[in-house]
């Protein structure tokens, strides 16, 4: 009898408060703004991307393996076809290395992230080498100076 009443009282609470709403999965690629850079892309844990300009977008391709790697390390793709919050879905991609491991793409260009950069919103990668930059949105490279110095938001 009291399973029978609990039963009876969790239900009428489930009915009464409705289905839970499914927690969205963070994006692949979303926007970032960084002062003195505008909009940008990050990840899902809001780290920022760059474009290295010895690849290339047409066709895809990295030219960033070994140590150029291990400092910045490509943007890893799931399984799925990315994910895109406030980008242009049409423009994320997926280039598989010649080392087997799935690099977001966009734009066609392949993405990575900077080791120097430890935390959501830093920019110390921008302008690397003359070479390496973070990338807008519409997939074109920022070539602009952040205001805080790279530091984050």
């Amino acid at each position: 009898m009291t399973r029978l009443l609990i039963a009876v009282i969790v239900a009428a609470f489930v009915s009464a408060c409705g289905p839970a709403a499914p927690e969205r999965a963070p994006a692949d690629l979303r926007v970032a703004v960084i002062s003195g850079l505008g909009d940008v892309v990050a990840d899902s844990q809001g780290r920022t991307l760059y474009r290295f300009d010895l690849d290339s977008a047409s066709p895809p391709a990295t030219n960033c393996a070994g140590a150029c790697a291990t400092l910045w390390p490509p943007a890893a793709a799931g399984a799925a076809p990315p994910t895109t919050d406030g980008i242009d879905g049409g423009l994320a991609g997926v280039l598989v290395r010649p080392d087997g491991v799935r690099q977001l793409t966009l734009g066609g260009w392949p993405l990575y992230r900077y080791v120097n950069d430890t935390a959501p919103g830093q920019v110390n990668g921008q302008g690397v080498d003359g070479t390496w930059f973070v990338i807008a949105p519409s997939g074109v490279k920022v070539t602009g100076t952040p205001a805080d110095g790279g530091s984050g938001y």
